[in-house]
């Protein structure tokens, strides 16, 4: 087996199907699907052969990827988000370029939205100006062009073939096995977020190169499953800046007397703080 394709379903099975029929249509045959259902409730019919794990309850996003990959066995792990459509030759080019790079061991591909607007989705290694700026910020999104978010998100730039980067999102990640069994399978300490950024470190510091492929492209519905439920992005914004913590305190330097992780925790507080006003903000109008 040459992949295997695992996504998590959580609230999101009109999705998740939809993205299993975009595998089939590219018509590459040397694949599989495993769906991990955190959702606990019924599943609907699925019209295509997949192998599903059913979890009583959210068993969170890195121990849920954990599952699917041991219950599969293909050459390459293909991490995709249930609100994601995949197309034509998807397969074929990542064949192509793990053959062409022996030294990869992470690769995500160039990731546009549903009307074809890019999202940054290859990054540099985590710092505290970059978690304070996040990819979603208001500088960010008027300037997306601007020295500051180029230097942070090499997939703002206008790249033309495979970049060695830091972090690839694992939004759609591609993993060499051999790369698993050497950096070791997600950290199930981050419950959603980060996660990643985790494993792509991982995997550099045990000699493997990560890479963005701009030519090879999907389109992700970002949040999709959560768009409409506004306790659940409630609880996004907190899983999101506890995990940018929780990856500062594994990896980022804490300073004496703790004081960068203090400087740090009190910036992503912060930033926390405004994204839920601004969330609240909306609801009420």
């Amino acid at each position: 087996m040459k992949f295997s394709v695992v996504t998590v379903n959580y609230d999101s099975w009109p999705y998740t199907l939809r993205l299993v029929e975009s595998l089939y249509a590219t018509g590459y045959e040397d694949f599989e699907i495993v769906i991990v259902d955190n959702e606990g409730g019924p599943a609907p019919e699925i019209p295509r052969p997949v192998r599903l794990i059913r979890n009583p309850e959210n068993a969170g996003f890195a121990r849920a990827c954990n599952q699917g990959i041991a219950a599969s066995g293909g050459e390459y792990v293909a991490l995709i988000n249930p609100d994601t459509i995949v197309e034509g030759g998807f397969f074929e080019s990542l064949e192509r370029f793990f053959g062409e790079n022996p030294g990869a061991g992470v690769a995500g591909p160039r990731i546009v939205d549903g009307e074809g607007n890019l999202q940054l989705s290859a990054r540099k290694e985590f710092s505290f100006i970059s978690g304070i700026l996040g990819r979603t910020s208001l500088l960010t999104r008027l300037f997306p062009k601007n020295p500051l978010v180029r230097r942070f998100f090499p997939a703002a730039e206008e790249l033309t073939g495979p970049t060695a980067v830091d972090w690839v999102s694992g939004a759609c990640m591609l993993i060499r096995r051999q790369t698993l069994k050497e950096a070791g399978l997600m950290d199930e300490r981050f419950f959603m977020y980060f996660e990643d950024a985790d494993l792509c470190r991982r995997a550099r510091e045990a000699g493997w190169l990560v890479y963005y492929l701009p030519r090879i492209e999907v389109i992700h519905h970002t949040g999709a499953s959560s768009r409409s439920r506004p306790r659940a992005r409630l609880k996004a914004i907190w899983n999101l800046h506890k995990s940018a913590f929780l990856y500062h305190r594994k990896h980022g330097p804490h300073g004496p007397l703790q004081l960068y992780s203090l400087l740090t925790l009190l910036g992503l507080c912060a930033r926390a703080l405004v994204r839920l006003v601004a969330l609240l903000t909306n609801r009420s109008k």
